[in-house]
């Protein structure tokens, strides 16, 4: 923590020396003593790389050298870091810089700031000092004081204490303690890959026009992907000093393809060969105007804001995370355009795993003190692979893992490897160039369905090997040798990790569209890794696969749709999303001793579509490790449920399994016999514990009964009455078509709404539904137009007058079934649930903060589907739905039903069918119908009575709460014992009571 008495003392001694004169003329290298001093009172130690980073300072010659070629490489001086982690930047500058006004100086620390995420920098030649809010893209026109958070001369610094150690205090920074709002949101990965989307455009635009033979839209989007890994491959290079800076605007003063081409097919060749450089004809004999290339290289130098020599690599991976989201595609009218694909439209778009998640997923799923108990050689024998691995964020930061264990192994004299993969730095052993395309080529493997991702994964890789290298180390590093990336990427394949050649024996209709087949992207994993299939399988498979619903595939790969829900039997529930069938493939391509894991979305946790992976994770016990994101703002401009989920095939016999929530941080052990194919409820353990064993004692609800869905109608707006009154023959009311409505009472039906609904209350009859059916001993008959109009005038006229507007905003039988006679059956509804569902019930909406249940003796009112599910008893007698309607009002069904069911705001949840059918229920006790099922019969009656006299005595009301609140008591204590709960059970149901059961 940084000392104000400490901080007085430097600032005196910095104005004491000015007195004396000994600062006039100084240079940045005085600067630098002085600001080193500052950055000690703050609590940064810059001999520790750790803390800091500094910049070699050049000498002058040097600058002029650098001038001379127009390089722009002027790094700021001091890095700020939190172990790996850049926070901010520091700029020193001379004395005689004014750095109140000019707006390079601000142009270019905001710059270097943006473009590593900062959300501030600072620059000071210690007369001044001005901190920058760097979330804000800059722009080279920008005003000095743009941006600006704060500006202060040095005879103001101690009278701004707090205020400068809320930015410069070490623990400050850490922990975000500025207290400022940043209010940029102009992200460098969203404003390259709009940039970089753009240029694939008119670069994609320029190949049509300059080329006569016709190109497919598939060739276009993979050679503008690789033209463009290219000239940005080459840019970092130049940025890191592996180039000469400024090498592609050279090529832009002649002729810029035609140089980059000749370089592409020579030169660089000749140096990197590699993915980036592969010798492709097709390409090389492309005629592109060189207008197109103007543009990019605009973004990628000065005056651009995008720093390329701090720019990290897991920003470039995030720009194409986001940029490959959206694809070349012609329109209807030919028109070439920058489409969003298919699978991105519903979530608006792709968008990028934060790093701090990518590290997480991999050390939860290799376990750093696992790693570190390995040999170097034992590393090196490791393989993992990412089966959906997009731009290789996760196989990048795998790489990271693995190498810094290596080279801590040989640091530690531990273990070493031969000397033809290591140099030596400052008398420590380095992996030198072979040493690091060594972990590449033997540990890491990437699938992706899509080329140019698999392109731009190689990019990375590529860059990653090259990276983080001094210039001085370039020799000794391997760096100026021949094809030094020769090899890199070999173990990046294109192709569907899901699809399997079997698909042409599941669904052989795929071998008669050739053009789904291509798109299909069958995968051999066998044949592809067949070497890792001979040791018997991965060691690890790790990722974030795609959220994309299956059903998005209905239209574009049909056959792949099918495919899926015919292999996995994980993924025949529902509307499952690809993750679940990833998970199970993972699970598949791993050997005796694999762990996978992933970052998912945890609604399988919970939902219907998730049994099926629920039920193998459990039955399999191999679920290992769970880390529950209790935050929802994980990924940018989502709300989002994610989990980190551990699978281990070594964890078989393992009694337990390690859940971990966000919160506290805090690792709780849980009973693997308590997790099932019932949704799954980490949070509260204990209590799933609790409900799991209950269940396998007594039962489960949905044992004793079927919960169904209500009516859907063709349309609420227009089928949907509310009710002013009813006489004999009619009802009155309004639609949302028509605000007087009269039409008959036969040609309606009472719906039951989730509407104030109070648990064991007579509902009473304030909507009705048109119904165009008859109903007789339980057979549905449709009702055809012409007859509801003959018998049903004033309902009919009101649907003829309105089906214009009806068939304009839904879709109608005859629209699904264009064979049948539209004039007769456009009124009918899409969906027939449940009509035949004539005999009491019980209702029970769907999202309450409690479960709750009336009895519903009426036997042709329906349950409404949007909100209200309603329950059939076989074998029903009014007693036995009074007892059911009590268990599913008494606070301890409800304690059960609310640790699984899905939590919404305001404290509410959805009970839907999967969070009900597996609660606990006394069932041999409601089939024998036992003493306490009985009492709970006649208790419930007098609680619907209560309420009754409640509604028609509103002034009196007040008198029947005690009454009511005995009930409610009664009801409590005579399930606590068909239960079977001890005190200590009973005290943690009571702890969270139920709200609607109390009167006052």
């Amino acid at each position: 923590m940084a000392r104000i008495d400490d901080f007085k003392i430097f600032v005196a001694s910095y104005q004491e020396a000015c007195r004396r004169g000994e600062l006039e003329m100084a240079s940045e290298e005085t600067t630098r003593t002085w600001i080193n001093q500052m950055l000690a009172v703050f609590d940064w130690d810059v001999r520790n790389t750790n803390h800091v980073l500094q910049e070699v300072p050049l000498e002058t010659a040097e600058r002029t050298a650098l001038n001379e070629i127009g390089s722009t490489n002027t790094r700021p001086d001091y890095t700020l870091m939190n172990g790996r982690v850049r926070l901010f930047f520091l700029d020193a500058k001379k004395r005689t810089v004014n750095i109140k006004d000019d707006k390079n100086i601000a142009f270019q620390i905001r710059s270097y700031g943006w473009s590593i995420g900062a959300k501030y920098s600072v620059v000071t030649n210690m007369d001044e000092l001005a901190i920058y809010d760097c979330t804000a893209m800059p722009r080279h026109s920008d005003n000095g004081d743009f941006a600006r958070v704060l500006y202060l001369k040095s005879e103001c610094y101690e009278d701004n204490f707090d205020r400068l150690n809320s930015f410069l205090g070490r623990k400050e920074a850490i922990n975000n303690n500025q207290n400022v709002r940043f209010v940029g949101k102009d992200s460098i990965d969203k404003n390259f890959s709009k940039a970089l989307s753009n240029v694939r455009l008119n670069l994609a635009q320029a190949i049509i026009d300059g080329n006569h033979s016709a190109i497919s839209i598939a060739d276009l989007n993979l050679w503008t992907q690789i033209i463009l890994n290219r000239i940005l491959f080459i840019r970092v290079c130049e940025a890191r000093g592996l180039e000469r800076d400024g090498l592609l605007k050279d090529f832009s003063r002649t002729d810029f393809w035609a140089q980059f081409k000749r370089s592409s097919y020579f030169a660089f060749y000749e140096h990197y060969d590699g993915p980036m450089f592969v010798r492709i004809n097709h390409i090389q004999s492309l005629n592109i105007d060189n207008a197109v290339f103007e543009e990019l290289l605009s973004y990628l130098y000065y005056p651009s804001p995008y720093c390329f020599d701090v720019i990290p690599l897991k920003s470039i991976s995030d720009i194409y995370d986001l940029f490959l989201g959206y694809h070349l595609e012609y329109d209807e009218c030919g028109i070439l355009g920058n489409v969003l694909k298919s699978e991105f439209r519903k979530s608006n778009g792709a968008v990028t795993t934060p790093e701090h998640i990518v590290q997480n997923t991999i050390d939860c799923t290799i376990a750093p003190q696992y790693l570190q108990s390995l040999t170097n050689e034992q590393i090196l024998d490791l393989k993992i692979l990412d089966p959906a691995c997009g731009s290789g964020v996760f196989l990048v930061s795998i790489y990271d893992h693995l190498s810094t264990q290596i080279e801590r192994n040989i640091e530690g004299k531990q273990d070493s490897l031969p000397d033809q993969y290591l140099y030596e730095k400052v008398g420590k052993k380095c992996l030198n160039l072979r040493g690091r395309k060594l972990i590449v080529n033997q540990c890491l493997h990437g699938v992706d369905i899509n080329q140019e991702c698999v392109e731009v994964a190689k990019l990375s890789l590529s860059l990653k090997i090259i990276d983080g290298y001094e210039p001085s180390d370039f020799n000794n590093a391997g760096l100026y040798g021949s094809q030094i990336l020769h090899g890199v990427g070999v173990n990046i394949k294109c192709g569907n990790s899901l699809v399997e050649p079997d698909i042409m024996e599941r669904v052989s209709s795929i071998t008669e569209n050739l053009e789904e087949l291509a798109a299909t992207n069958i995968f051999d994993y066998r044949t592809a890794f067949s070497d890792v299939f001979d040791s018997g399988g991965f060691d690890f498979v790790i990722g974030n696969p795609p959220y994309v619903e299956v059903k998005n595939y209905n239209v574009a790969l049909p056959c792949m749709s099918v495919y899926i829900k015919q292999r996995y039997g994980s993924s025949r529930n529902g509307k499952i999303d690809l993750a679940i069938p990833f998970i199970e493939r993972g699970i598949e391509l791993l050997n005796e001793y694999g762990s996978l894991g992933y970052i998912v979305q945890k609604r399988f946790f919970k939902t219907e579509y998730g049994k099926g992976i629920r039920k193998l994770l459990s039955d399999g016990r191999l679920l290992r490790t769970v880390y529950d994101y209790t935050e929802t703002d994980m990924f940018e401009d989502r709300i989002t449920y994610v989990a980190i989920v551990v699978c281990d095939k070594s964890a078989m016999n393992e009694e337990t399994i390690k859940y971990t929530s966000s919160i506290n941080g805090e690792c709780i052990n849980i009973a693997k016999d308590t997790i099932t194919e019932t949704p799954w409820t980490f949070e509260n353990y204990q209590t799933n514990a609790l409900r799991v064993r209950l269940a396998n004692e007594l039962g489960t609800l949905g044992e004793v009964c079927n919960i169904k869905v209500g009516v859907q109608v063709l349309w609420d707006d227009a089928f949907h009455i509310v009710v002013d009154h009813i006489d004999e023959d009619y009802i009155y009311g309004s639609t949302s078509l028509c605000e007087n409505l009269r039409v008959e009472r036969g040609a309606c039906r009472v719906l039951l709404c989730n509407d104030q609904f109070v648990p064991l209350s007579v509902r009473q009859d304030t909507t009705y539904i048109l119904f165009p059916y008859d109903v007789v001993n339980g057979c549905v008959q449709p009702i055809l137009f012409s007859d509801y109009e003959r018998r049903y005038p004033f309902a009919g006229r009101y649907l003829r007058e309105n089906r214009a507007i009806i068939e304009n905003n839904v879709q109608t039988v005859p629209d699904r079934f264009p064979t049948l006679d539209r004039n007769e059956n456009w009124h009918l509804f899409t969906r027939a649930n449940n009509h035949n569902a004539v005999y009491k019930k019980l209702c029970i909406p769907m999202t309450t903060q409690n479960p709750q249940a009336a009895v519903v003796m009426q036997e042709d009112a329906y349950c409404d589907n949007a909100n209200m599910f309603f329950v059939q008893i076989p074998n029903v007698t009014d007693d036995k739905l009074y007892a059911m309607a009590a268990v599913i009002n008494s606070t301890p069904f409800a304690y059960f039903a609310k640790s699984i069911a899905n939590p919404q705001q305001g404290g509410f949840y959805k009970f839907n069918k999967q969070f009900l059918v597996p609660v606990p229920f006394p069932c041999d006790d409601f089939r024998t119908f036992s003493d306490h099922m009985q009492r709970l019969a006649i208790v419930a009656r007098r609680i619907e009575e209560a309420n009754t006299a409640i509604t028609t005595n509103i002034s009196s009301a007040s008198r029947f709460y005690t009454l009511l609140n005995n009930f409610w008591n009664e009801v409590d204590q005579l399930c606590y014992e068909l239960y079977g709960l001890t005190e200590a059970e009973k005290g943690a149901i009571m702890s969270n009571p139920r709200t609607d059961h109390r009167y006052e």
